[in-house]
């Protein structure tokens, strides 16, 4: 694997960390548990939301500079995996192969290059977004079952 390329696979992991609970630890060993809300690269700096430290102090928001942190630690993890998905939907949609084109890095799937389907939702409209709309919630919910939570 080349450099680029496990660079571009760390910040999709990171990216669809978005949104979820982490924990972050310190290099000085401090640790704070939050939503994370964004991240830049190269240097790592992150913003958590609705953090609380290990005192139990509460944050309604967090900026780590990336030189100070030790560990993200991922306390959620997403339900919508893109590549998954597009498998998903060529196979109840009897749809080729080319036709769903996951982008990992951006979480999103694009569906007959027009229709974006995301954890968020289904951007496009017609009968092929209500479709899509209706199989991303079926998706979603086997996933939570599988998970344990429903």
């Amino acid at each position: 694997m080349s450099v680029t390329t496990a660079m571009k696979k760390l910040i999709g992991e990171l990216s669809s960390l978005l949104g979820k609970k982490v924990m972050v630890r310190l290099s000085d060993g401090r640790a704070y548990q939050g939503v994370l809300a964004g991240f830049d690269h190269p240097d790592m700096n992150i913003m958590l939301l609705n953090a609380s430290d290990t005192k139990g102090n509460s944050y309604p928001k967090i900026f780590v500079r990336g030189n100070a942190l030790s560990e993200i630690i991922a306390l959620e993890m997403p339900l919508f995996d893109p590549k998954e998905f597009a498998d998903y939907v060529v196979r109840r949609l009897n749809l080729h192969v080319g036709d769903a084109r996951p982008y990992p890095d951006a979480g999103i799937v694009v569906v007959l290059n027009n229709i974006k389907v995301s954890e968020k939702g289904v951007e496009g409209s017609g009968p092929l977004a209500t479709k899509l709309n209706s199989l991303l919630e079926e998706y979603l919910e086997e996933k939570k079952k599988e998970r344990g939570g429903g």
